[in-house]
């Protein structure tokens, strides 16, 4: 056994890492290619949160005004994702629209997608007249709607297995089942767990929703809300979605997969917290997700749906993630909370291991400081 493999196995790294989603997943591969030793934790098992139960949307006409570079140097990575994996991920950057089917969502629709032109989005505005005669299978009734080449999806089904032998073959130790009771700090990172403790140089949190429970043992409060955001799956259809469709006011999802099924997504919350783990689905909430949907798209009506799941997403007060130092504490870091957080993944996790190698990120971070919100009297 070599000395890294040996160190981990020992419970010691260079870096710890808590949160097998997709932005610890590229946070330990970004680190493990430079050649830190790594061991990646998770209270359950990796990919089975927020990164697994997601739709795979990987839009950029849905993010806000100033995350649309970030979204784009994501995409980046993306772009080549499948050939440094090997594997097909179900990558599709078909395009997508965005809709508005009132007056009062058109107009907020023309306000944001001006701002996020500003910011490098390539879009361009429709008619009703002119989205009948691009995609006449959008209700005829849609008010208005922007077309950007640049959004896709991919799955997440195919992309957290590929993740995970990808950072094993690097040598990356990871533990499942590693429910975190307590992190000390001081000469260098404990991490106590169910599955033992753990010792490290640097801490990353890469928790997503949880991260504020992993921070608060540190002495800081970092602010954290919860959705549980619900998805539902069709049976597979003869083509009736050709590409992402997503809405003005965030509150649709909607795209169809290669075996034909049509995947809904939206803004109506299911039931959940993380205190006792629990995340149902609301019925009545599901309820009006689906009706827009079949409004939208009315080539929904007569599919049968075969199953609807929900998931946690963390959320930050101004929904830009978290990136950078936790407060207080120069060798623990922090990324966690994006909105559309399968999309920007690979980014922030590359960011995140560039910070923890170099402490100069490739790309600007000053925008996602934890410190913004944070409290160190937890």
């Amino acid at each position: 056994m070599n000395t890294a493999k040996a160190r981990t196995a020992a419970g010691q790294a260079d870096t710890i890492i808590v949160g097998g989603g997709i932005f610890g997943l590229f946070c330990a591969m970004t680190l493990a290619e430079a050649g830190k030793s790594v061991i990646l934790l998770d209270k359950g098992r990796i990919w089975a949160e927020a990164s697994a139960v997601n739709a795979g949307s990987l839009g950029v006409q849905n993010k806000l005004p100033a995350l649309i570079p970030y979204t784009l140097w994501s995409w980046d990575i993306w772009n080549t994702l499948s050939d440094r994996l090997g594997a097909d991920l179900g990558l599709r950057r078909n395009g997508g629209y965005k809709i508005a089917m009132t007056e009062d969502e058109a107009a907020r629709l023309g306000r944001v997608v001006s701002e996020q032109i500003d910011y490098g989005l390539d879009a361009q505005r429709l008619s009703p007249a002119a989205l009948r005669a691009q995609a006449p299978w959008i209700a005829p009734d849609c008010m208005a709607a922007t077309w950007s080449p640049q959004d896709g999806y991919a799955s997440p089904t195919r992309v957290g297995p590929a993740l995970r032998r990808k950072v094993e073959s690097l040598g990356v130790r990871i533990v499942e089942g590693a429910a975190v009771a307590a992190v000390e700090n001081g000469p260098d990172i404990r991490v106590l767990t169910t599955a033992g403790d753990f010792h490290g140089t640097e801490l990353a949190i890469t928790a997503g929703a949880w991260s504020a429970t992993i921070a608060a043992m540190l002495g800081v409060k970092i602010p954290i809300s919860l959705d549980v955001n619900m998805v539902s799956v069709t049976e597979p259809a003869r083509p009736t979605i050709e590409c992402i469709v997503t809405h003005a006011r965030g509150i649709l999802t909607l795209k169809q997969v290669a075996n034909g099924s049509c995947l809904i997504g939206g803004g109506w919350q299911g039931i959940g917290s993380i205190g006792d783990s629990r995340k149902d689905i609301d019925h009545d909430q599901l309820v009006h997700n689906l009706r827009l949907a079949m409004r939208v798209i009315p080539g929904l009506a007569p599919l049968n749906i075969l199953r609807s799941w929900a998931g946690y997403e963390g959320v930050t007060p101004d929904s830009y993630p978290y990136l950078g130092r936790l407060p207080g504490h120069d060798n623990v870091y922090l990324a966690a909370c994006a909105r559309g957080g399968f999309t920007l993944g690979p980014l922030m996790g590359t960011l995140l291991g560039e910070l923890i190698l170099t402490d100069r990120p490739s790309r600007p971070i000053t925008i996602f400081d934890p410190a913004r919100f944070s409290n160190a009297a937890a």
